[in-house]
C-alpha cells in the first residue's frame, strides 16, 4: 500500500518551530546594522506618506511588503502559505523581524494610531524597531516618551535603532557647517536625556546615514550627518552620560563603522550602541541580558578614557574628551 506523503505540517511542532526560527532569524544574524530598505514598514492602511524619510506606500504590518523585496524572497512570505502557518508562526516572525517606522511615529499618539491593527500580544512580540527622523521629531524621545519606547508600555525591545537626518533648510548654504555643529550637540542632549531613564530596551542603536541622499542604506531623500559631526555626537553623548552617572552608570558603549576610504570619501555605515543593563532598560528575553559579563561594549568611564587618549578628563572642566 502506498504511504501518505510527508508534508511540512506533518512534522512535529518543535521541528517546525526550529525551521521557522531559522527562516526568520537568518536576516537578523549579521551584527552590523541592517539598512532600512531591508526592514518592514509598520504602518496603518489609512496613513498617507508622511515625510521624506519613508516614501514607500503604507503596508499591513502583518503582511510582507512588496516594495522592499524586489527580486529576492522575503522570510515573511511564508506567513501567506496557509492559515495554520500564519497562526503558529506570526508571533515568532514579529519577534525576529526588524520593522521600520517613519518620522511621525516618534510621537506616542501617532505610534498608537499606526499600531491599531496589532493586538497587545503582537506588540509585545516586537523586538527590533527602527525610527528614521530629523531632530524636530527626535525631540519626542526625551520630551514625550516618559522613559518608554514610543511611550508604549507593551513594547519590550531587544534593539531600538535611530537614524537621525540633517535638516534640509541649511543643507546647501554657507551656514551648513555651523548648523551641523549645533545639531550635533542637540542630538547628544536628546540621546543622553532619553538614556538616563529609558526602560524596556536592551540595546539603543544610532546609525549614521551617508551625507549623499539615500547613502548608507535605507530609502528616502533624507541626508545624514558627516563623519566629523558624527564623532562629535558620540563623544558628547559619552561625556554627558559620564558626568551624569560616573564611571559605571548602567550603560555600556560600543562604536563601529568609523572607517574612511583612502581617497578621503566618507563611508555611510557609522554606528554606535548603548547597552542598557539592570536598573535601566529591558532585562529579559535575550541571551546574556542580566549577566554583566556577557554584555558587549565598555563602561562609560572606560570609553571616556579611550576617547580622551588614555587620560581621564576633569569632569568639572565643562568640555568633553
Amino acid at each position: 500500500m502506498p504511504s501518505d506523503a510527508a508534508t511540512f505540517l506533518t512534522l512535529p511542532r518543535e521541528l517546525r518551530n526550529t525551521i521557522y526560527l531559522h527562516i526568520f532569524s537568518s536576516s537578523s544574524s549579521d551584527p552590523k546594522p541592517c539598512c532600512t530598505s531591508e526592514q518592514q514598514p509598520l504602518l496603518n492602511h489609512d496613513d498617507d506618506n508622511d515625510d521624506e524619510t519613508e516614501p514607500s506606500p503604507p503596508t499591513d504590518p502583518q503582511k510582507p511588503s512588496t516594495t522592499t523585496t524586489h527580486h529576492h524572497h522575503h522570510p515573511l512570505h511564508i506567513l501567506l502559505t496557509c492559515k495554520q502557518i500564519h497562526t503558529e508562526a506570526s508571533l515568532l516572525a514579529l519577534s525576529q523581524t526588524p520593522f521600520h517606522l517613519p518620522s511621525r511615529a516618534s510621537d506616542p499618539l501617532t505610534f498608537t494610531h499606526l499600531t491599531i491593527p496589532l493586538r497587545t500580544i503582537q506588540l509585545q512580540s516586537l523586538r527590533h524597531l527602527t525610527l528614521t527622523a530629523r531632530i524636530n521629531a527626535l525631540r519626542a524621545l526625551n520630551e514625550t516618551w516618559c522613559s518608554l519606547p514610543f511611550g508604549c508600555p507593551d513594547l519590550k525591545l531587544e534593539k531600538l535603532t535611530i537614524v537621525p537626518l540633517r535638516p534640509d533648510c541649511f543643507a546647501r548654504t554657507a551656514y551648513a557647517e555651523v548648523a551641523d555643529l549645533s545639531q550635533s550637540h542637540t542630538l547628544a542632549y536628546i540621546f543622553a536625556e532619553t538614556l538616563k531613564g529609558l526602560r524596556n530596551v536592551r540595546c539603543f542603536e544610532v546609525v549614521r546615514r551617508g551625507k549623499k541622499p539615500g547613502g548608507g542604506g535605507g530609502e528616502g531623500a533624507g541626508v545624514g550627518f558627516s563623519a566629523g559631526v558624527w564623532r562629535i555626537v558620540y563623544r558628547s553623548l559619552v561625556y554627558r552620560m559620564w558626568k551624569w552617572g560616573g564611571d559605571v552608570c548602567g550603560a555600556r558603549f560600543e562604536v563601529g563603522g568609523e572607517e574612511e576610504k583612502e581617497d578621503g570619501e566618507e563611508e555611510g555605515g557609522g554606528w554606535f550602541r548603548v547597552y542598557l543593563q539592570q536598573g535601566q532598560g529591558c532585562c529579559e528575553g535575550a541571551e546574556g541580558v542580566g549577566d554583566e559579563e556577557n554584555v558587549p561594549g565598555k563602561e562609560v568611564g572606560e570609553e571616556v578614557m579611550r576617547l580622551a587618549g588614555g587620560e581621564m578628563p576633569d569632569p568639572n572642566a565643562g568640555v568633553g574628551p
